[in-house]
């Protein structure tokens, strides 16, 4: 029987992660969970030891985010060499079918390649995660799609993968990290693909990282340079590792350009791309 780790990160929403929870262990028994709680304040750590004491939470510094987060949860998993890791972020309700669609795709390119959940609108009109192939959401069609960005939101990784690329890149605090370790498994022959239907729903987040509107600039770039920002240090590493030198100085300017101008211009260049 294989040995599979669901790896988790949360923090304070104890009703949305309880319930992930809940459903996960209706689904999936044969399961060791890893849940790092990053100093919640709403007692979801408390929580989750009165009902699921089968889960092992790891309590983060505070400042984890998703992509430290991850890393820390997956860093505690790994020291039992599963034959499985399972990335799932709380905000996903899984469909009956999720594990049986995720491990037969693996199954199919033969325990060695990275698989994505392709994850959809509740109501089932739009695909809002799993991966990206010309910068555009692979709708699910029937068949294993090849992806080039990997959205992490519930993402199967083979122990064969994994003793290749190792853990996340601890250098990404929240987000960049799921990409990052997709580009890397591309350098390394690994393929990457996404389930052949969805697997689970979710909700859309619109949330511009990149540009606050409607702000003063002080604000713009507090955000800018927070986790839950596009911080350009974080991102000239990425772009650096991956695209070269040119591209991240060059997109590093560009960032802090669209952070000075006004709303007017930004919008008078780009329309609504940064509201």
């Amino acid at each position: 029987m294989n040995r599979v780790a669901i790896l988790l990160t949360c923090f304070n929403r104890k009703q949305r992660t309880l319930r992930c929870l809940q459903q996960l262990f209706i689904l999936k028994q044969d399961i060791d969970v890893y849940l790092v709680d990053d100093q919640s304040a709403d007692g979801t750590s408390e929580a989750i030891a009165r009902q699921f004491e089968q889960v092992n939470i790891i309590h983060g510094s505070g400042n984890l985010f998703w992509s430290r987060g991850m890393h820390l949860a997956w860093q505690n998993a790994a020291v039992f060499n599963y034959d499985f890791y399972i990335w799932l972020n709380d905000d996903v309700e899984l469909y009956v079918n999720a594990f049986q669609e995720i491990f037969v795709c693996s199954e199919i390119m033969k325990d060695h390649a990275i698989i994505s959940g392709i994850i959809e609108t509740k109501d089932t009109m739009e695909t809002i995660y799993g991966g990206t192939s010309n910068r555009i959401l692979i709708r699910p069609n029937g068949k294993m799609n090849y992806i080039e960005n990997l959205n992490g939101n519930f993402v199967l990784v083979p122990r064969s993968v994994f003793k290749v690329l190792g853990n996340l890149d601890p250098v990404f605090h929240h987000d960049l990290g799921d990409v990052d370790y997709g580009l890397r498994a591309k350098k390394n022959n690994i393929n990457v693909f996404t389930t052949r239907v969805a697997i689970g729903s979710g909700e859309i987040n619109n949330i511009c990282r990149v540009r606050l509107a409607n702000s003063s600039i002080t604000k713009r770039f507090k955000k800018l340079y927070s986790p839950l920002g596009n911080h350009p240090n974080i991102n000239f590493y990425f772009r650096k590792k991956h695209y070269g030198y040119l591209n991240a100085i060059s997109y590093y300017i560009y960032i802090h350009a669209i952070n000075l101008f006004p709303d007017k211009f930004i919008k008078l260049l780009f329309g609504s791309k940064y509201n």
